[in-house]
């Protein structure tokens, strides 16, 4: 793994490509694309914690965070929790604009 943990990341594939759950920051836009997709790669979003970052940093915040279903889960029943993830992002957009997502596959831990 190459992450680097004082960089937001922007681009969504960068989630995949560097097996970024638990430890990537992702901005706001990546995290709803991570979200979206995540379930066609096998993934289910079981947390996200948001919070603010501050250009190197991340605030966590405890009024940010989602929990998701855990695994084991169908593919359908992951992209019906991943949507409501995305959602989730969304609503939280006006205050956090970094976020940690949690994904492991729905096969289970």
């Amino acid at each position: 793994m190459n992450i680097d943990k004082q960089t937001r990341y922007t681009a969504s594939s960068d989630f995949f490509e560097l097996r970024g759950s638990v430890v990537m920051k992702l901005s706001a836009e990546a995290a709803i694309e991570v979200c979206m997709i995540a379930a066609d790669r096998g993934l289910v979003i079981a947390r996200i914690e948001g919070g603010i970052w501050h250009n190197p940093g991340f605030e966590a915040r405890v009024d940010c965070i989602w929990d998701g279903i855990d695994p084991p889960t169908s593919v359908e029943d992951a992209r019906l929790n991943n949507l409501a993830a995305a959602d989730f992002v969304v609503s939280e957009l006006d205050q956090h604009d970094t976020f940690v997502i949690t994904a492991p596959s729905i096969h289970g831990w």
